[in-house]
């Protein structure tokens, strides 16, 4: 509008809306975090649309029709009035599913949905009360323009003066503008498929982790000393301020792990994952123990990639584990894959001659006994000294229990109190076992883990694995997800539900609102335009599908509608004053081509930001802002044409339906008499 009052008004939707959602925020007893701030950035862009639509058309009755201030506030809201309405309803309706999302994906956007929904609430009130107030007080049309004005309204005129011959063009051939756009929504079909999965995009959090597996059995000073070299690698790597090492951490002494912190996001240049290449390539270099580094997740730590594997029988359950591990670590994107199922632990199986035990009068209970005593240690007693208590541990003397052959020098009681030398009963072997049984769903199970490889996503991971696994695990095997694998499974389900369960709310609200089934109909065809738009954006951003990409895809449900339902209403609007249908629809282009590129403009600059991915913590954030920006460029400059040439269309349909119908009834109504 080139107008500073014009600047202000809308602009103090802002405040008032965001304000009054931490109101809403805190009444629902939620925090101050990343998702609720994400929402309110991007809500920003969204509070001031209802503000200009009411602007716009209160400043063009002043403009056009020489109402005086107040008058052109009161007959433009009005105007309006239904459509603002409708918007709000509409855009609270798509966010009413992420409300009830279940799940780890539900507990993440909850918040937002919420914090979104309660700012456009706010904001669909102010734009019906403070806006319309401050046009009637402060908005005034100048009767002269300065140069700027004059030079900046020849180009909105001849863009006025084109959009409208090109629109009576496309009515004009409007069969030809709808086939078009059904090819370039059906393009998209094919865009979906190449496009990369995950559950969320790789996170720089300013830390990674290494861990440190030396082979099984290793004593607590060989691990603490391989260990000690990958600290010093990381003493001497740039980009690295502190690190935290733990030997033992639970998976006992051959197993350690490093907690890295990098130096802060604004003062190195370098990115974690860049940092973990340098690392890792010199991990390669440690003799003796597997270590690797790896980047924590967005949400949580630990490896992304979490591939079960499922057997009854044990046996086939390790052999199926082998195979697939062994081609798991031919896939160029997976790095530092690994198994929880190591049939490599040391062990020593005794075997029990039962019948020469009973001829010697030895029993079983004594011989395991004699071995949990001698060996592992019992505790018999306490004693005290300088008022502190002790255990009394009877265990034999180390040097006499160092190997294996050790055990066959020891004896037990057997008939008529006679020691029995345990050699004689029993035999011990030296085998290798597994380290821990592991079940999942109650079923004996082995799970490969793996990083990422910069560019390889988890969906290209988790469809590679899947394939491998149909080609060599042992029959009568199943697999199954767990960690972020499984997340993203059902995020991925649960966000198409929500999608779909947006559409048919929108639906239902736009047809009790417009009290027709034609019209919501009309209004909708935007979204698909817009999904393809954001389609398109993230192929060409190189992002991928996720669950910030998808909860944008349903934002722009309710986003895109907005522009649907002022085009349609002012339609409906004309006719009802008598106009045809195409005049109709040629006229509400003009009207409503300002107030639309206002609102889509807004909504964009205030989603571009999130685009752009600037300030530590933004990358993941960036496929939401990707969706956003391109499905409403993309779906505004097709919905100016598409959706007046689809309600042309089928208001033709709806009058020849009516015409025959009342053929029909006229020509029954003789025979009847008769």
């Amino acid at each position: 509008l080139r107008h500073l009052r014009a600047t202000i008004i809308p602009g103090l939707a802002i405040p008032t809306s965001i304000v009054a959602a931490f109101a809403v925020m805190y009444f629902m007893g939620f925090s101050i975090n990343n998702f609720t701030l994400l929402a309110l950035t991007l809500a920003i862009g969204i509070v001031v649309d209802d503000a200009i639509i009411v602007l716009e058309n209160a400043y063009r009755h002043q403009e056009e029709l020489g109402e005086p201030p107040e008058v052109a506030a009161t007959n433009g809201t009005r105007e309006i009035a239904f459509a603002v309405l409708s918007t709000t309803i509409a855009l609270v309706a798509v966010f009413t599913p992420l409300a009830f999302l279940k799940g780890s994906t539900g507990r993440l956007f909850n918040e937002f949905g919420v914090a979104v929904a309660g700012s456009v609430i706010i904001s669909g009130f102010v734009a019906l009360t403070l806006t319309p107030m401050l046009c009637a007080k402060i908005l005034r049309v100048p009767p002269r323009h300065g140069t700027l004005y004059r030079v900046l309204e020849k180009g909105f005129n001849r863009l006025a003066s084109g959009y409208a011959r090109t629109l009576s063009f496309a009515l004009t051939h409007r069969f030809i503008v709808v086939g078009l756009a059904a090819l370039v929504t059906l393009s998209a079909v094919l865009v979906f498929r190449t496009l990369k999965r995950e559950f969320v995009p790789p996170e720089d959090r300013g830390w990674f982790f290494s861990f440190i597996i030396a082979p099984e059995g290793s004593s607590l000073a060989y691990t603490d000393e391989y260990q000690r070299r990958a600290e010093a690698i990381q003493a001497k790597t740039k980009g690295i301020d502190s690190y935290f090492s733990v030997v033992n951490i639970g998976d006992g002494v051959s197993r350690g792990i490093i907690f890295t912190n990098l130096d802060d996001w604004s003062e190195r240049d370098r990115s974690v994952q860049e940092i973990i290449t340098e690392v890792q390539g010199q991990y390669f270099g440690i003799p003796g123990v597997f270590a690797f580094a790896n980047n924590p997740p967005a949400f949580g730590w630990g490896s992304p990639v979490n591939f079960v594997i499922q057997h009854s029988d044990f046996d086939l359950l390790a052999k199926g584990n082998d195979t697939l591990l062994a081609r798991a670590r031919q896939i160029p994107g997976l790095v530092n894959v690994d198994s929880d199922l190591r049939v490599n632990k040391p062990q020593l199986n005794v075997s029990f001659d039962r019948d020469r035990a009973e001829d010697l009068g030895v029993a079983v209970a004594d011989v395991a006994t004699t071995l949990q005593v001698l060996l592992g240690g019992s505790e018999t007693g306490t004693f005290t000294r300088a008022n502190k208590q002790y255990d009394v541990i009877v265990q034999l003397d180390p040097r006499a229990r160092a190997t294996p052959s050790d055990m066959t020098g020891l004896y037990v009681r057997g008939r008529d109190n006679q020691l029995v030398k345990l050699e004689a009963v029993a035999s011990v072997q030296e085998e290798v076992g597994p380290r821990e049984l592991n079940h999942f769903q109650r079923v004996r199970s082995a799970t490969i883990t793996a990083g990422l490889a910069p560019g390889f996503t988890l969906g290209e991971a988790l469809d590679s694995l899947t394939s491998l696994a149909n080609e060599v695990l042992p029959r009568g095997s199943s697999t199954a997800l767990a960690g972020e694998s499984r997340e993203l499974e059902e995020s991925g389900a649960a966000l198409y539900f929500a999608f779909l369960l947006a559409l048919v709310v929108v639906f239902m609200v736009l047809a009790s609102q417009f009290e027709s089934l034609v019209h919501p109909f009309t209004v909708l065809l935007a979204v698909p335009l817009a999904v393809t738009g954001a389609l398109f954006t993230l192929k060409l951003a190189g992002s991928t599908l996720n669950v910030y990409s998808q909860i944008g895809m349903i934002l722009l449900i309710g986003l895109v509608t907005k522009n649907s339902i002022l085009l349609v209403e002012y339609i409906n609007q004309l006719k009802d004053r008598g106009m045809d249908t195409l005049a109709a629809a040629q006229e509400a282009g003009r009207i409503r081509l300002r107030p639309i590129l206002m609102t889509s403009v807004a909504t964009v600059a205030g989603a571009f930001p999130i685009a752009l991915g600037l300030g530590a913590g933004s990358l993941s954030r960036r496929p939401l802002g990707y969706a956003i920006v391109g499905g409403l460029i993309f779906s505004t400059l097709l919905t100016l044409y598409v959706v007046p040439a689809v309600y042309v269309i089928l208001d033709r349909l709806l009058q020849r339906g009516r015409a025959r119908s009342v053929g029909t009834t006229a020509t029954l109504a003789p025979a009847e008499a008769e």
